[in-house]
């Protein structure tokens, strides 16, 4: 038998809402948004997902986009320092899409601004002000947008308001940790102690993304 090629724990995780694990209140909302933008053959309705790091906002994004069949477009907040590195991410955006936006707070206000424009408006409006260049508009795709941040204050009033979702994410107990780790493990194809398992768990500080490490470490 072939030997699994996959040796990372982040090579085999989760596309489906029935194999997350833990966040049991947030998976129930995205169930019934996904269900609701399925039978009404819409988008996937704009979301903030809020939370400490770790807690498994960016792998709900991922799984949203894989549910609904469309393409995730993703931005980190501090790394957008030019306009054209922001308009090059919404203008690839198709319908139905989703574009991720982490560490949203982080993004500058003046992006934040033309984030909730875009969604009010589809369109992109680029050149005039110093540019001297003619002011264009260019139309947007029907995207769905997700803000993941740690400090939804951060974040301007309208955007906030442009979310018909708010996600609150919460640390794990060891119990849906210790699931986690079994679950990437068998997986991969690892042979594990399972009673170790929740060793790792209760090391993990109540964070996925930290179990998972110590599990790759181990």
């Amino acid at each position: 038998m072939a030997e699994n090629s996959k040796t990372e724990v982040n090579d085999v995780s989760p596309t489906s809402l029935n194999r997350l694990v833990g966040q049991r209140s947030v998976t129930e909302q995205v169930r019934v948004a996904l269900d609701a933008a399925q039978q009404d053959g819409k988008p996937f309705d704009h979301a903030l997902l809020v939370g400490p790091p770790g807690c498994g906002k960016t792998q709900t994004a991922k799984v949203i986009a894989a549910e609904m069949a469309n393409d995730l477009h993703e931005l980190l907040g501090q790394s957008i320092t030019s306009p054209a590195d922001f308009n090059s991410v919404l203008l690839a955006a198709k319908d139905g899409d989703i574009v991720f936006v982490d560490e949203a707070h982080e993004l500058d206000k003046a992006y934040q601004t033309a984030l909730f424009l875009a969604l009010d408006q589809r369109k992109l409006v680029v050149g005039g002000g110093r540019s001297g260049r003619a002011v264009q508009n260019i139309p947007l795709g029907n995207f769905t947008l997700l803000l993941a941040t740690t400090d939804e204050y951060g974040l301007l009033s309208p955007l906030l308001q442009r979310m018909r979702l708010v996600l609150r994410f919460d640390f794990y107990g060891v119990e849906d940790l210790t699931t986690l780790v079994l679950q990437r493990s068998r997986a991969l194809g690892w042979p594990v102690h399972e009673e170790l398992l929740p060793q790792i768990a209760r090391r993990s500080r109540g964070t996925p993304r930290l179990a998972l490490r110590l599990l790759q470490s181990c």
